[in-house]
């Protein structure tokens, strides 16, 4: 392992990966800190820029953009007291705070300073345990991975949005449409209505960005009387309140690691996602904290749990992602479609087909977190002014470079009439409070799922009870259960309990 790591830097430490991860911290801290915009987004807008690059440049261009874009949802959070994603909301209760009180530099040193900490941590351990547990997840047979696709299914669509039938639904939808086109186990033709153009499926670019980036564009025009807040980072006279001091930075370097460790552990659980990391490791700090009075209204250990949770799921959501096959979050599913594009299938053989690669990832992953911290504190400012850009003058290049991204992809007019029509159902999806995020986690594991089952209905014939023989499909079975009915009493408890300061705040 430690000669494939020498290797992976060797790779990455050229001009090409290095001007890639570059770029893709500069797009994502902008486009994170842009509200209205997510990191989901802004990779969904890129992805088609890296098709004619090199999968190890254009990959780690896409993870910098993923880890730089959850870093900069802290900064309008901070400022204006407007979260990007729901992970930030606590960011939100104690980095305003501070802004009010004229120590924005303070709060946004601590958000930079926790962030890359919980992202290096939890890189670490996706390079020391994903190659061995691909060693045990190749052991699995067909029958194994179909109930393990079968429990994906199952936590995502029940962790994802408010209701766990709409998710279900969302999730249903996305493998119906995965289904669409000629058969690559029987050859049959399915649900192409006798249009040639649909016998090779939809095109996953276009009905990427117009189901997650076009209806954005949309809920901004609905949105657009809303008055836009101008940021600017409001400074104390006393230089101390402006930054963060080695003595803070050790004082709270306790509960970084602790809530490091809590967002690694939950990135690496299918479907939880940064936000129940965020919110766990917030409580945990909480609790245990000398100060707790002082949480929500302008702590710098609260920042700093909240952000360090966040952030670290960014790694370990690749763990089951490149093990499994299985994406640990919503951009999980997005980047895996990007591995996919680029030649690259994760699960365990990813290991031994692409080691050079993956390894050369891994390293472009530890050098994400130095060039974010060195560009982010040197750029405060210029994000600052980026991110307070009028709407009018971003969503049109968004357009445009929606439309232009859907052409790329194939060289095709074709797929412009498949972006039309997925940002019509996209939005669709919003309004009746379905998740565009599931439904492409949907289309994504469709195809294992049926190339699998196939296999599976090879090996056990008529025998259908040897479906169950495995004490693999039990545990999967009884995971299923657990994860709906938990998920089912979190949300029961939830509605009956306010958000922390929630009333305060109001």
């Amino acid at each position: 392992m430690f000669d494939n790591i020498l290797n992976g830097f060797s790779s990455i430490l050229a001009v090409g990966p290095i001007l890639g991860i570059i770029a893709g911290v500069v797009i994502g801290i902008v486009f994170g800190a842009i509200p209205g915009i997510s990191c989901i987004m802004a990779i969904a807008i890129i992805l088609p820029m890296t098709f004619y690059v090199d999968p190890i440049i254009g990959i780690t261009m896409l993870l910098a953009v993923y880890k730089a874009g959850i870093y900069g949802g802290s900064i309008s959070a901070i400022l204006i007291n407007t979260p990007g994603a729901a992970a930030s909301f606590l960011t939100a209760l104690d980095g305003h705070a501070l802004t009010k009180a004229g120590k924005a530099g303070k709060a946004l040193d601590m958000s930079l300073f926790a962030s890359v900490t919980g992202e290096m941590l939890a890189t670490l351990v996706l390079i020391l345990v994903a190659a061995p547990i691909s060693l045990i997840s190749l052991q699995a047979g067909p029958i194994e991975k179909v109930f393990l696709l079968l429990f994906a299914f199952t936590v995502i669509g029940s962790m994802a949005g408010e209701s766990i039938p709409r998710g279900l639904l969302s999730c249903c939808l996305g493998m119906l449409f995965a289904m669409v086109g000629m058969s690559t186990i029987t050859g049959a033709s399915r649900f192409t209505f006798g249009y040639t153009e649909l016998m090779g499926g939809f095109t996953f670019t276009p009905m990427l960005i117009g189901i997650l980036v076009m209806p954005e564009v949309f809920n901004v025009i609905r949105r657009r009387k809303v008055p836009h807040h101008q940021m600017q980072i409001t400074h104390s006279a006393n230089p101390a309140d402006n930054r963060i001091s080695f003595k803070e930075f050790r004082g709270v370097f306790g509960t970084i690691l602790k809530s490091s460790g809590i967002g690694t552990f939950v990135g690496a659980l299918p479907g939880l996602g940064s936000s129940t990391a965020a919110f766990i490791a917030y409580g945990e700090a909480r609790r245990t904290a000398k100060k707790p009075e002082e949480y929500g209204k302008g702590s710098v250990e609260g920042i700093a749990a909240a952000e360090s949770a966040n952030n670290a799921v960014c790694g370990s959501s690749m763990i089951p992602m490149l093990t499994l096959s299985i994406p640990g979050d919503d951009v999980a599913a997005l980047l895996m479609g990007a591995f996919l594009i680029h030649g690259l299938t994760p699960g365990p053989m990813i290991f031994f087909e692409h080691t050079e690669t993956i390894y050369a990832i891994f390293a472009g992953f530890l050098l994400t977190d130095l060039f974010l911290l060195g560009i982010a504190r040197a750029g405060f400012k210029f994000f600052v002014k980026m991110a307070s850009l009028r709407r009018y003058y971003i969503f049109p290049c968004v357009t445009v470079f929606a439309f232009t991204g859907a052409y790329t992809a194939g060289q095709n007019m074709n797929d412009i009439l498949v972006l039309i029509a997925f940002t019509v159902m996209g939005y669709g999806m919003k309004l009746v409070g379905l998740n565009p995020a599931v439904f492409i986690i949907g289309f994504i594991l469709t195809p294992f799922l049926e190339q699998n089952l196939d296999q599976a209905m090879a090996i056990v014939g008529t025998d259908y009870h040897l479906f169950f023989a495995s004490p693999f499909s039990w545990v999967f079975i009884a995971l299923s259960v657990f994860f709906v009915f938990s998920s089912m009493r979190v949300r029961r408890k939830s509605s009956r309990t306010p958000a922390p300061d929630q009333e305060k705040t109001a």
